[in-house]
Order: C-alpha cells, then structure tokens, then sequence
C-alpha cells in the first residue's frame, strides 16, 4: 500500500514538470500582452478562485494560523510567488520558451547548495561534477554558440530567467520547513496569497490592453489552474513525502518537455547551441542526483 501512494507521488511529480513545461509557453505567450506583475496576478486570481474554496471544503478554519506559520508561508509567498513570477514573466519576454526552460533547469543545482548548508553535509565531488556540467551547459545556452565572447551572448531576458531557479531553490528550502506543521494544499494556497498580495502593489503601475485575444485568456488560465493549483500542491505532497532535493529532481525533465512543446505550439527552431546545452544540463543535474 505505501509503495502504491509513493509511485503516485511519483507520478504526480511527472505531471507538475509537464504542467510547469506548458508554462513556459503560456507565459511566453502571455508576456507579449500583460506586463509581469498584471500577467502574474491575472493568473493566481485564477489559482485562488479554485484553492480558498477548496481549502474551506477541508478545513473550515483554514484562515487560522500561527505568526510563526503566517511568516513561513510569507518567505514562500516572498520567494515562490512574487519573486519568481517577477523573474520569470520579464524573462520569457524576451528569451525562446526553449532557452528559458533550460537556465531554470539549474533548479536542483541551487537546491543542492541550500540544502548542503541547512544539513552541514559536505557537497560530494560527482556532485561538484554535475554542477560544472550544468555550468558549461548554460554558458553554451547564454553565449548562443558564441563561445569567444560570452559576455557579448549575455542579455537581460538571460539575468532574469537566472533568477527564476535562486529564488525557487530559496522557495523549496522555506517549503521543507514549512510543511512540518501545515498541509500542502494549505501552504501553496498561503504562499499564494501572500505573494499576490505583493504583486497587487504594483499593478496599478503597468498599462492594461485594450484587447485581448481569446487564446491569451486560455494561457493565462492554464497558468492559473495547471502552473499554479496542480502544479504547486502536489510539489508541495513531494516535498511532504520525499523531501526536497528528492522532489527537486523531477524539474530536471521540464526542459526536456518545454524544448518539445516550444517546438510543437510556439513552432519555434531550436539552435544548435540549445541542443548542445541541453546536453550538458540536462546530463549535470542527473549527475548532481545520483547515488
């Protein structure tokens, strides 16, 4: 019977990398439209429509938490939410789904360094391996094939996409301790509010379309449903059940999905010097999770 609830977290774990993978290409979409901190709350007024209520339906004193959890779940709101969305939204303005995908790829990376200096365990040499792996990987990706000059490849949309994986690691370091006490659907849903909340604060100052074509308001409702009430409370169950840097592992296939989706929705033409990185990367991180 445990083996049974473990292979479901497991798979799970496979449908929120799909589900973030399909992000890449709904925030791209959704970039070229919304500002970042518009397009991000657009979606979590998505997200929380379908968690407040669901939440309630569990637990009718759902809004009844500690300050010491209240503060929790605001470094995961701070980190997860405002944070990432802030970085991801400006940088899938203005990198290919393809390239983005692969510079958050340093996920488990940054999780592996967090984690190193919450446990006090020295990081072991294949793991140092992996991250020089996943180092070369995203120079080939930043520098565009143009390895002479490296920092001529590098560009705004690169930086901020660079964000996206330090602040996630900071988010599912916060989350290990905040699951001891809370639920998962609880927490996602508390990180939501509190970050949206911060994202609200700057709204007011970004321009709203006068139109917007039916197929944004379907990525942004993807976004909402699949990126944020699936996505995070089911990482949220992983990270329960399995742990962090265990849980961190399965982002090592969202640039795999989101290369094939980029090419397949977006149509775009993957480089050269994409594939190449995604090599590298990709082999880092399975390199960093080995036994």
């Amino acid at each position: 019977m445990e083996q049974k609830k473990l292979a479901l977290v497991y798979f799970k774990l496979v449908l929120v990398a799909f589900f973030w993978a399909g992000t890449f290409i709904a925030t791209r979409m959704a970039a070229q439209v919304f500002g970042p901190f518009t397009g991000a709350s657009l979606r979590y007024v998505v997200a929380l429509s379908l968690m407040i209520p669901l939440c309630l339906a569990q637990d009718k004193n759902f809004f009844l938490i500690s300050r010491k959890q209240f503060f929790q779940v605001f470094l995961l709101g701070l980190t997860g939410i405002f944070g990432y969305s802030f970085f991801f939204f400006n940088g899938m303005k203005l990198v290919p789904a393809s390239h983005g995908a692969l510079l958050v790829a340093l996920n488990p990376a940054f999780v592996m360094i967090l984690t190193s200096f919450q446990t006090k365990q020295k990081i072991g040499k294949w793991k140092w391996v992996g991250l020089f792996f996943s180092l070369i990987g995203v120079v080939v990706v930043i520098s565009r094939g143009n390895y002479s000059n490296i920092l001529s490849g590098f560009q705004w949309g690169d930086a901020f996409m660079l964000g996206c994986p330090a602040t996630w690691a900071l988010y599912t370091f916060f989350a290990g301790t905040a699951l001891k006490t809370i639920k998962p659907l609880q927490a996602a849903t508390w990180a939501t509010l509190t970050g949206w909340a911060m994202i609200l604060l700057f709204v007011p100052f970004e321009p709203f379309p006068m139109v917007v074509a039916p197929e944004i308001w379907m990525a942004v409702t993807y976004l909402g449903i699949f990126g944020t009430v699936l996505g995070f409370v089911w990482y949220y169950e992983g990270i329960q059940k399995i742990g962090p840097l265990k849980t961190s592992i399965f982002n090592n296939l969202i640039p795999v999905f989101a290369l094939v989706l980029s090419v397949v929705v977006l149509g775009e033409q993957v480089e050269a010097s994409t594939l190449l990185g995604a090599f590298f990367v990709i082999t880092g991180v399975v390199i960093i999770n080995r036994k």
